[in-house]
């Protein structure tokens, strides 16, 4: 659940495993994945649990449970397959070394904001997946809500006005009135290890 976790690393470097990883994780029920998530969800935050740190905003209780309330997007996003290459979006972007900083938008619905030297490919896997995202973004209890809306103006800004979808009203209105404590990237290669780590509870 943490994004400093070392977990995935060698993964991570191998196209080959990554998919192998990736499909493990894809064939699940994500229906049960999802309830099973949300009922970690409401017990990290019980007080006979983590609900004092939850409260006190203890950031390794806070990662965990954003991982949990983020899992069925990242689920969808994650088993995203590109239309061009017939590989997952995430598995492209992730060893995609023209341009690195093609996955970082796999850790928006983490909370983690999208730096401003991302340079994405401009393809319809970062189309589809920001259409993901912009759909949980409506929902403003999803950490996607307070990054959305900056990400897509920054992707915009490199693919063209009109890429991705910046008419996403509760985004827009999240990310004038996000609080602080909010997961930003001081380390990208931990929050890319965090993503499979939520995924892969379920396997």
């Amino acid at each position: 659940m943490y994004q400093t976790s070392n977990s995935f690393f060698a993964t991570e470097r191998s196209a080959t495993l990554l998919t192998e990883t990736l499909d493990a994780t894809c064939d699940v029920n994500v229906t049960e994945c999802s309830d099973l998530m949300t009922s970690f969800a409401s017990q990290i935050r019980s007080h006979s649990n983590c609900g004092a740190d939850y409260e006190a905003q203890n950031p390794l209780v806070l990662q965990a449970y954003t991982g949990f309330i983020a899992y069925p997007t990242l689920y969808r996003a994650g088993c995203l397959k590109s239309q061009d290459t017939g590989n997952y979006c995430f598995a492209d972007a992730a060893t995609n070394t023209s341009s690195p900083t093609s996955s970082y938008i796999y850790f928006l619905p983490l909370g983690v904001t999208l730096p401003s030297s991302t340079q994405p490919t401009c393809n319809g896997c970062v189309q589809d997946t920001m259409a993901i995202f912009a759909e949980s973004a409506t929902n403003v209890t999803q950490p996607v809500s307070g990054d959305y809306m900056a990400a897509a103006q920054l992707i915009d800004q490199t693919c063209g006005d009109g890429f991705v979808s910046k008419n996403v009203p509760v985004a827009a209105q999240a990310a004038t009135s996000a609080a602080g404590g909010r997961v930003h990237m001081p380390i990208v290669l931990a929050a890319m290890a965090s993503i499979l780590s939520i995924m892969t509870t379920c396997i």
